[in-house]
């Protein structure tokens, strides 16, 4: 087992990518904290995770949410006693309340509160899960930060000028914190992901899907196992020597 014994949160591991993140690091042999925003999504994973035979616990909070940030932590370190590896995955892909398809905004439409919305839930929160894990890791002098861009930080596209921008300041708080943290014996990374099936891209409408499938080289988004499977390579001691980098799994999106 690659990750036995680690103490491991995932945050935004209610459904989605951070799920079967959650899954995978459970069966590697990790005790995770599934943190989400929504209580039952957050406990739903937990149970899962129990019932395969593994150790999970619920965490909710907001993580854009300095305060509830903290507080989660105390909670998440009082039941687990530290952390060996934190994975910010936590983040939406629309900032307006509603049901159907994803609203595609023009910059000129995005309000303050799509922008602020957006940036806070991405990086924020990456920022707020970071700096508290690093009070934990850097006395220790071990730990693994894996914290979740995607392409839209790295390419751009089109219509989600504020969700290309919180990701692409994920990217680069990754490479500056990697560089300041490596002395001390924490390994910090990003993944940039393709588009993926998840209930995010769910709601994209017939028409986006099918502009991103022509735009993916292997003709299909790819799965949550493929993003699970980078996370835990970047979680596992095989990645020591990986230091502010980002992997990209995007079925060839960057050479479309």
């Amino acid at each position: 087992m690659r990750l036995k014994d680690k103490i491991v949160l995932v945050t935004g591991g209610g459904s989605g990518l951070g799920r079967e993140m959650g899954l995978l690091f459970a069966r590697e042999g990790a005790k995770v904290g599934v943190n989400d925003v929504r209580p039952e999504s957050a406990q739903n994973v937990a149970t899962e995770i129990t019932r395969a035979g593994g150790v999970a616990k619920p965490f909710v909070a907001d993580v854009s949410s300095s305060v509830a940030v903290q507080k989660m932590f105390v909670e998440f370190l009082a039941a687990f006693g530290t952390i060996d590896v934190l994975v910010n995955n936590a983040g939406i892909g629309r900032t307006r309340d509603g049901t159907g398809e994803t609203e595609l905004l023009g910059t000129v439409d995005l309000t303050d509160d799509d922008w602020h919305r957006m940036v806070a839930t991405h990086l924020d929160a990456t920022f707020y899960c970071t700096r508290e894990a690093l009070k934990v890791m850097i006395p220790k002098a071990s730990g693994h930060i894996i914290n979740q861009g995607s392409i839209a930080g790295t390419a751009g596209l089109p219509f989600v000028s504020n969700y290309c921008a919180a990701k692409a300041g994920i990217i680069g708080f990754t490479k500056s914190v990697a560089l300041e943290v490596a002395k001390h014996g924490v390994v910090v990374n990003a993944i940039a992901p393709g588009f993926i099936e998840t209930p995010m891209t769910a709601l994209m409408s017939a028409e986006a899907r099918e502009w991103v499938i022509n735009n993916t080289p292997v003709g299909r988004l790819g799965e949550p196992s493929d993003i699970a499977a980078a996370a835990l390579y970047l979680a596992s001691a095989e990645a020591k020597f990986m230091i502010g980098q980002v992997i990209s799994p995007n079925g060839g999106w960057t050479t479309a």
